[in-house]
C-alpha cells in the first residue's frame, strides 16, 4: 500500500515536469526552443507598439485639429462678449431715459450745466447708481445697478459712450439719421474702428 502511494506522488511530480509517469523521463526545452519562444513574444510586441512614422500621423492630425478648433473658441468668446455689451448699452439707454422721466432733465456730466457727449463719467455713474446728490439725484433713485467705477466701462475695458437729445427733439444732433432722445454705444474692441461698435439704436 505504502508502495503504490510513493509511486502514485512520484507519477504526479513527473506530469507536472512534463515527463511520463512510469518512465522517468522529464522534458525539457531546449535552448533553440526558448529563443524562439522569446522572439515570437518580441514579434508579438511590435505589431501592438506604434510606429515613428504613425505617431507623427497621429500628432499631425492633433496639431490640424487644434489649428481649426482654436479660432473657433475665441471667435465664440467674442460674439458672447458682444452680445454682453448689447445687453448692457440698451439697459444703459433704459436708465437714461428712466432718470428723464423722473427729473425731466438729463444727468450733467462733469456736474456743469451742460449735457455733454462722451463717456459716461463719474458724475452721470454716481446719478444713475443711487447717490443721494442735491443736482444729479435728490431722491437717491437707484436707475442702474453699477458695483464700482469700472462697470460704466465695456468688456473690452473701453467706457460707454453716450449722447443726449440736448433740445428734447427726439434727434440726437451729431447723428442726423438718429430720431432717439438718447444713445448709449461700446467702441468696440477696436477703439479706432466703428465697424465694430455696440450700439444701443441699431
Amino acid at each position: 500500500m505504502g508502495m503504490k502511494r510513493k509511486k502514485n506522488i512520484h507519477a504526479v511530480i513527473l506530469g507536472r515536469l512534463g515527463g511520463k509517469a512510469g518512465t522517468g523521463t522529464v522534458k525539457a526545452r531546449t535552448s533553440e526552443q526558448a529563443r524562439s519562444a522569446a522572439m515570437v513574444r518580441v514579434k508579438n510586441m511590435k505589431n501592438k507598439a506604434f510606429t515613428l512614422v504613425e505617431l507623427l500621423v497621429v500628432i499631425a492630425i492633433i496639431g490640424i485639429l487644434a489649428a481649426m478648433v482654436t479660432p473657433m473658441f475665441f471667435s465664440v468668446k467674442e460674439r458672447a462678449k458682444e452680445a454682453k455689451a448689447r445687453v448692457e448699452v440698451k439697459a444703459l439707454e433704459v436708465a437714461f431715459k428712466s432718470y428723464l422721466d423722473t427729473y425731466k432733465v438729463w444727468p450733467n456730466s462733469g456736474g456743469g450745466n451742460l449735457f455733454s457727449d462722451g463717456p459716461i463719467d463719474d458724475v452721470i455713474l454716481k446719478a444713475l447708481r443711487g447717490d443721494r446728490s442735491p443736482r444729479a439725484n435728490a431722491q437717491g433713485i437707484a436707475f442702474y445697478e453699477f458695483h464700482s467705477s469700472n462697470d460704466a466701462n465695456d468688456v473690452w475695458g473701453n467706457p460707454y459712450q453716450v449722447m443726449f437729445d440736448n433740445n428734447y427733439d427726439n434727434k440726437i444732433d451729431n447723428k442726423p439719421d438718429v430720431y432717439r432722445s438718447i444713445i448709449v454705444w461700446s467702441t468696440g474692441k477696436d477703439i479706432t474702428d466703428d465697424k465694430d461698435d455696440v450700439c444701443s439704436w441699431k
